[in-house]
């Protein structure tokens, strides 16, 4: 499975657990009748841990990861989003070739300066280990 792979599996892991979870930049998110920013996750990708590279062209597996930025209109709104992504995700198998989704880092709720709503978001760092995919030589 690909990192892009990957993300998507995340992104469609949270959406079938109920999360309203988009791909970031995240443009627009969702908004109550009262004008606040309703709940939501943000998935960002970040970049891949190669483990090491064989001479051939393997590797023999590295680390891929993805950002979960949990958004809401309050501190309680943001881990609760939180609260329903570690449900979805924490454990999740995603490749027959590699490990479960483990939580690496998880950031305090913090208001956003200057955002319209009003909002509050915290991250999250999901990390899965994948073994043995092929990756091309660069070239001269």
């Amino acid at each position: 499975m690909t990192a892009s792979g990957i993300h998507n599996a995340i992104l469609t892991a949270l959406q079938e657990a109920g999360v309203y979870a988009v791909h970031g930049p995240a443009d627009v998110l969702p908004t109550g009748a009262d004008g606040r920013v309703g709940q939501a996750a943000v998935v960002w990708p970040s970049p891949r841990l190669n483990a090491y590279t064989r001479a051939d062209g393997g590797r023999s597996g590295g680390m891929d990861r993805a950002t979960v930025i949990c958004v809401g209109a309050t501190v309680l709104d943001a881990v609760a989003v939180a609260d329903k992504v570690d449900a979805a995700l924490g454990g999740l198998r995603l490749s027959d070739k590699g490990g479960t989704l483990r939580q690496t880092v998880a950031t305090s709720p913090a208001a956003e300066p200057n955002a319209n709503p009003v909002r509050v978001s915290m991250a999250i760092e999901y990390a899965v280990v994948t073994k043995g995919d092929r990756i091309p030589h660069a070239s001269s």
